[in-house]
C-alpha cells in the first residue's frame, strides 16, 4: 500500500486527508475524530484501549465505543487478541484505511479518466459526423469504440488522421492512415473499459 508507506516512511498528513475526505468516505464527524485518535495512537504503539482514545478526544466512552464498533463494521480498523508475555491484549492496524483512502482517489482518477475519454470520443465522433455530413452508423461506432478501447491510437494521433484524410474522409481511410504508424498498445484498466462502454451505450 502505497499510502501506508509514504505514511510510515515519509510522513505523510493521513489526518489531512481524513479531515478532508471523511465525508465522501462515509465517516460520521464522530468516527472520523476517533479514527484521527487512533492514528495519533498508532504512531506510538499498535494496543487499543477506549483509555487512550478518550484521552484524545472529547467524547464519552460511550460515544468512544459506538464510534469504533461503526468504523470496525465500516472497515476501517481491524482488532485482534495478541498474546505477550502470558498475557493477552488488543491490537488494532490501520491497513483497511489506508486500502480504502486509495480506493477513493483511484475511483477519482477512472471519472476522470472517464471524462476525458467522453471528450474525446465525442469529438471524434463529432469531426467524422462533419466531413461525412452524415450521423455514424453503429458499426462506424463501433471502430471508433475500438481505437479508444484498444488504446491503439492517442486522440491527437486520431485527429490528425482524421484532418489528413480531407475529402476522402470515411472511417477505413482513416483507420488506413492510422495503420501507417502503429504505436505499441497500450494496455487499458478494466474499469476505465467499462466506463468507455457506458459512454458508447449512451450513443447508441
Amino acid at each position: 500500500m502505497i499510502l501506508k508507506r509514504l505514511y510510515e516512511d515519509f510522513d505523510l498528513s493521513i489526518e489531512r486527508i481524513l479531515i478532508k475526505e471523511y465525508k465522501r468516505l462515509n465517516l460520521t464527524m464522530q468516527e472520523m475524530t476517533v479514527l484521527l485518535a487512533l492514528f495519533s495512537i498508532y504512531k506510538k504503539r499498535k494496543t487499543f484501549s477506549i483509555a487512550s482514545i478518550s484521552r484524545r478526544v472529547e467524547l464519552s466512552k460511550d460515544e468512544i465505543g459506538s464510534a469504533v464498533e461503526s468504523l470496525l463494521n465500516k472497515n476501517f480498523v481491524n482488532i485482534t487478541l495478541e498474546e505477550k508475555d502470558d498475557k493477552e491484549r488488543e491490537v488494532f492496524d490501520l491497513d483497511r484505511t489506508f486500502k480504502l483512502i486509495e480506493e477513493l482517489y483511484r475511483q477519482d482518477e477512472i471519472e476522470k479518466i472517464k471524462q476525458e475519454e467522453e471528450s474525446s470520443v465525442y469529438e471524434t465522433i463529432r469531426l467524422f459526423e462533419q466531413g461525412l455530413g452524415r450521423s455514424l452508423r453503429p458499426f462506424e461506432l463501433e471502430n471508433i469504440r475500438r481505437w479508444y478501447e484498444e488504446r491503439s491510437y492517442s486522440h491527437e494521433t486520431i485527429k490528425q488522421a482524421i484532418e489528413a484524410s480531407e475529402d476522402r474522409i470515411s472511417i477505413k481511410y482513416v483507420e488506413k492512415i492510422l495503420n501507417q504508424n502503429i504505436p505499441e498498445p497500450i494496455e487499458i484498466d478494466q474499469d476505465v473499459e467499462r466506463a468507455l462502454d457506458e459512454i458508447f451505450k449512451n450513443i447508441k
